[in-house]
């Protein structure tokens, strides 16, 4: 208010303005949520076709890990190839790609590098690929692109008006390019599916199910046939299935002069570490999937990051030693730069914190814990 003269006149008062702080919130949270990984919205059967299709696989190696090679290996499956190849800067950079495409003999690296600063070559390398695959004499009939790349829109939707399946593979693809497929697939949703499916083929009770189903299906049997069915169809459910029976002892070998054994000893006489991978064989249950087990024989070898590990949750504040899983991550990944690179790809990183052997994990109204457990 205003008083002049004995007389009041209201004032106008302007109206406070949001900080550009809190403006911005709901577009930061916007942009966090467009980062967060999408979840599949096709099954792999879908999207591989039936078995007439031939695939065009193109891998962006520049943002997609060499640890999804078996998953996209086990997706094709025996859907004949028209092509499979990954693009990307194998020499200075991705060294570990050359590693795993050589378990995948039909897996073609195509190497491009950045000659130029600011210009990503191995994108326009894949597009002209692409271009000329959809042109050539016995064009593909699903093209799968593997990127979490928009770079990759354009072409995809010109595919499409030229008739061709799209399929789009990754991590965190961009919305537009995953609204662009026919068919979206999520790299750690088909690996898990993928391990789920080979544990559960591996699975003795299922494969004796399957025995009395085809005995079920013969002819008309005997009684005594039809009651041992019975009782076995009784019993499997019961059944507990021990440790595969170990490999015998190989013989030693011959000593060296001075009598020392050549194998089991270090320098000094000392007994050398275990193998990881016998460490890993060890810890796994029965019926692991070998992509699993992989994955477990390379955490073990690396025990710096398992320290990092158990030193990240030691050092978060905690009454009891429980933490949350996320803290954990959020903590190793502060400590270890390179933490998402070095480490062995788990779609849940509980599993990987089980798998080191360290912690105990709880899961508790559908959060997370994790404890070191005592040395």
């Amino acid at each position: 208010m205003r008083l002049d003269g004995g007389d009041i006149h209201p004032v106008a008062t302007k109206k406070k303005s949001p900080s550009r702080r809190a403006a911005a919130k709901p577009a930061s949270r916007r942009r966090a949520a467009s980062r967060a990984p999408a979840p599949s919205t096709s099954t792999p059967e879908a999207a591989r076709g039936s078995a007439d299709e031939r695939i065009a696989l193109l891998i962006d190696a520049d943002n997609v890990s060499h640890a999804y090679v078996p998953t996209l290996k086990a997706f094709v499956g025996e859907t004949p190839l028209a092509s499979a190849r990954a693009y990307g800067d194998f020499t200075l950079r991705l060294h570990s790609w050359r590693k795993a495409a050589e378990e995948w003999t039909s897996l073609e690296l195509v190497e491009q590098r950045n000659y130029t600063a600011g210009k990503n070559a191995t994108d326009m390398r894949l597009t002209i690929d692409a271009v000329k695959l959809l042109a050539g004499k016995e064009p593909p009939t699903t093209l799968v692109f593997v990127t979490n790349d928009s770079d990759f829109t354009p072409v995809v939707e010109d595919a499409k008006k030229d008739g061709v399946r799209i399929v789009v593979m990754g991590e965190r693809p961009h919305r537009a390019l995953r609204s662009a497929a026919h068919h979206y697939v999520n790299l750690n949703d088909l690996r898990d599916r993928l391990e789920s499916k080979a544990a559960a083929e591996s699975d003795p009770r299922e494969i004796l199910r399957l025995l009395v189903a085809a005995l079920r299906a013969l002819p008309k049997l005997p009684e005594a046939a039809e009651q041992a069915l019975a009782e076995a169809e009784r019993r499997i459910p019961l059944a507990s299935f021990g440790p595969a029976p170990k490999a015998p002892k190989p013989a030693p070998s011959a000593p060296r002069e001075g009598g020392r054994s050549r194998g089991g000893r270090g320098r000094g006489g000392k007994a050398a570490p275990e193998a990881p991978r016998a460490e890993a064989e060890r810890a796994a249950p029965q019926g692991m999937d070998p992509n699993a087990l992989r994955r477990r024989e390379e955490l073990l070898a690396n025990q710096p990051l398992i320290e990092a590990l158990v030193d990240s949750a030691k050092a978060l504040p905690s009454a009891d030693g429980w933490v949350k899983g996320e803290f954990v991550l959020r903590e190793v990944r502060r400590r270890v730069a390179d933490f998402d690179r070095v480490a062995p790809r788990y779609s849940k990183f509980y599993r990987m914190l089980e798998d080191s052997g360290r912690f105990d994990v709880e899961l508790r109204q559908s959060t997370v814990y994790a404890r070191p457990k005592a040395a």
